[in-house]
């Protein structure tokens, strides 16, 4: 048994499931107000992003059969489902566990936040989105910081290791990637995740992971990883394993460039010119620009359609269960 951060009991896995407070009709007003402004906000700036390319998209859907472009879309869906696990994962190992049908809900529409320039909107919306369930601001930051460590060291242990293995051809020196997957691995280990989250939280709560929580972590976005690769196969003229490998390790690559070049919202711009970089010699460059387009806006997409399906989840649950699913909230802690 161990206590949570509000001081209740739950089980090694766990924690008791947080029930949210019904909050004043003025407050309710209020963050209604705010959240619709979020999405009009999160709206505009994917469509810029988008701007200029969907004539170029449809083109490069020139000779995709639709069920290759079905078969990539769903890989991206199972990539970004394994993705909302991960982060109620980490939330969980600070002592709090969100509805089932409300927690994709917080994380998928949080996550619209990272298309608004400036790197912290989906760690205010994951803060703003949790309250309601008892989960503080400081401990909702370092769940979303420690998601973004998560994925990148994962990202670069497999990069690394592919490169060890001289797959993709990366415009490092070789012997870089058994010292990247020695430093990624070392970086995801519980003594140092679970320092680096109860330092982040402060007061917010102790973060208590164990080697079993971290095994099952790694899986998750090692499995992320395959599907995001699976998408660039299923789309490829030539699908092959070794394009796979290619595959796996490029979108690897390409996702820890997109984070490195913060003043690209989601990444975009520069996690396509990576994926091109690195696909090319396999493909060759109009297929992999080709791709790398279709790729970036089926997961503009995807993260649309799940927040949209995790929202409609949980108000048909909040409806059978007999209350509202998605309150305004009352503050929770402030840690």
């Amino acid at each position: 048994m161990r206590t949570t951060a509000h001081g209740q009991t739950g089980t090694e896995t766990g924690t008791q499931t947080a029930v949210p407070a019904r909050p004043s009709p003025s407050r309710a007003r209020l963050r209604v107000a705010v959240r619709v402004l979020f999405v009009l906000a999160v709206l505009a700036c994917a469509g810029v992003g988008l701007r200029g390319r969907w004539g170029d998209f449809v083109a490069a859907l020139t000779g995709v059969r639709p069920l290759d472009l079905a078969g990539a879309a769903a890989c991206v869906l199972v990539g970004l489902w394994l993705t909302a696990g991960t982060w109620l994962r980490l939330l969980r190992g600070f002592g709090h566990r969100l509805p089932p049908y409300e927690g994709p809900r917080v994380f998928f529409t949080g996550q619209l936040g990272k298309y608004i320039p400036g790197a912290v909107w989906s760690l205010g919306a994951h803060a703003d989105l949790a309250r309601p369930y008892g989960v503080g601001v400081r401990t909702a930051v370092a769940t979303g910081l420690l998601f973004l460590v998560v994925n990148v060291a994962t990202a670069g242990a497999l990069a690394g290791a592919l490169v060890t293995a001289g797959v993709p051809a990366l415009p490092v020196p070789r012997w870089t990637g058994p010292i990247a997957v020695v430093l990624c691995l070392a970086a995801l280990t519980p003594p140092v995740v679970d320092a680096l989250g109860t330092r982040l939280a402060r007061h917010g709560g102790r973060l208590g992971l164990g080697w079993g929580d971290m095994a099952v972590l790694c899986a998750r976005m090692a499995a992320t990883w395959l599907c995001y690769a699976g998408s660039v196969v299923a789309l490829a003229p030539r699908p092959s394993l070794e394009l796979l490998a290619v595959a796996t390790g490029g979108f690897a690559a390409a996702y820890v460039v997109g984070v490195a070049v913060v003043v690209a919202p989601a990444g975009v711009g520069a996690r396509e010119v990576a994926l091109v970089a690195l696909l090319a010699p396999h493909t060759g460059v109009g297929h992999a620009t080709a791709i790398a387009l279709v790729t970036r806006v089926l997961q503009t997409l995807g993260d649309f359609t799940a927040a949209a399906a995790a929202h409609g989840w949980a108000q048909v649950r909040g409806r059978l269960a007999g209350r509202r699913p998605a309150p305004a909230d009352q503050a929770g802690p402030a840690d």
